[in-house]
Parts: structure tokens; sequence; C-alpha cells
């Protein structure tokens, strides 16, 4: 999975479960917080997806994610994880916090980027307080814009290696998608996986996926082609819309 950018494209984050990534200001290091509140008075079963993406001086991308279910009462605040970044760090890095409802719905998100790794001053990371808008939708309260998530749901290391050269060319474009992207891979027939890339639900791409590189490079790239192309008819749709 890539850096992200988020968009609200109609949809209420942060309203029914707030997600949040507070930071703490140690000697040596950040400590990130991965917090949810729950702002109904009913009880929810929630999952959360605390994701850590770097990119090196080399043009490296890595990923780390911690993943878990877990039961959050009525108006009730917890922690669900947290990391550590020493200063000395140079990466750019990008924190990512979004948890989902029972049925996997994203319901809360929150990121932070630290352009300068550990270096980058604590009064960087965090904008004033959200506002709302006309819309009632609340705003991203690290300031920066929220949009869609380049999903991973892979099971092999043919998988893996597809998202990482697809992820790779989608950050290196500077690609800004507002809706999520996502990339399923399934068992296939014999020994083989059917992996899908999907453009808001909507299927650009599939194949039976291979081990060598090769092949893995050039799927990359027809997926990321096809996907350039439903962004960009789904922006002519907006536009036309928006113009009648």
């Amino acid at each position: 999975m890539g850096f992200l950018c988020f968009g609200l494209m109609g949809q209420f984050y942060n309203k029914e479960v707030v997600a949040e990534i507070e930071v703490v200001q140690n000697s040596e290091f950040y400590t990130f917080k991965a917090t949810a509140e729950n702002s109904t008075p009913s009880d929810l079963n929630l999952r959360y997806d605390f994701m850590v993406f770097k990119k090196d001086n080399g043009g490296n991308t890595a990923k780390s994610s911690q993943v878990d279910r877990f039961f959050l009462n009525a108006n009730q605040k917890t922690i669900l994880s947290t990391i550590t970044i020493n200063y000395g760090v140079r990466d750019n890095i990008v924190l990512v916090l979004v948890i989902y409802d029972e049925k996997d719905k994203p319901i809360g998100q929150d990121r932070l980027e630290l352009p300068l790794g550990g270096q980058t001053p604590v009064d960087k990371l965090k904008a004033p307080p959200a506002t709302v808008n006309s819309e009632d939708q609340a705003k991203p309260n690290d300031g920066f814009v929220l949009g869609g998530l380049v999903v991973e749901n892979t099971i092999t290391k043919a998988g893996r290696d597809f998202y990482r050269y697809f992820y790779s060319d989608y950050f290196n474009r500077g690609i800004k998608s507002a809706v999520n992207i996502e990339i399923d891979e399934v068992p296939g027939r014999g020994r083989t996986t059917l992996v899908s890339v999907k453009v808001d639900d909507k299927l650009v791409w599939q194949f039976f996926s291979q081990p060598r590189k090769d092949f893995l490079k050039k799927m990359a790239g027809v997926a990321m082609q096809r996907t350039i192309m439903q962004l960009q008819r789904m922006q002519q749709q907006k536009e036309q819309l928006t113009r009648y």
C-alpha cells in the first residue's frame, strides 16, 4: 500500500467514531498513539488498521501495518496501538489510521505526514482543530486532505510483489485519488491465484498470477493504465454533472 491521500467524497468520517493519531514528544523520539473515540450511545465491534509508510532518499518505499479487531463501549476512548520514531530518522514518513465498522466500511480516518522523518518539527504535525463545513462533514484535523485508500488484500508473495510494483508507480506518479483503489487476491485455478484491481469497487484489471518479476511488473503497468483511465473517466463524469 502506498503513501495515501484521502478524500471525503460524500462519506462522513469521524462522526460516530473518531480516529486520531496523537503525538507525544519525548527527549529522543516521537510517540504516535492511534486512538478511537466512540461518539455514540451504542457499543461497537470495530477493526483498525494503523499503517506506516516510509520512502528513503533512493525512492524505495516500505510499509508496515498493525491490524486488529476491537470492542468500543459507548462514549469510550481507547488507545489502539503506539509506535515510536527516533529523531534521527530522515525518511519521508506517512502514518495512517483507518477504523472500519463491523461490515468493513471505513468510518474513521486520520493521517500524519513527516516529510523530514523524525526531524519534522512537532508544530508541523498537527494543524488547528477541525471545523465543520456546510454539509456537516468533519474535516481532517491534521491539515492534510483526506482522500482514497490504496487497499491491499493479498495472500501470496506474488500478490504482494504486484502490489509493491503497482504502488511504487502510483506514488512516483503523484496520483491523488479521491476514491479507494483495491488490490484483491483470491485462490485461482491450480496453484495460481486471481489478482483483481478495482477503482471505487469497479473492476479495471484482473489476471492469474505468476511469480515471475517481469510478468508482475508488466501487469502492474497495465493495471496502472487502466486505473488512471477509470479515474479520468470518473472525473469527467463529475465535471459533466457539475456543469448541468
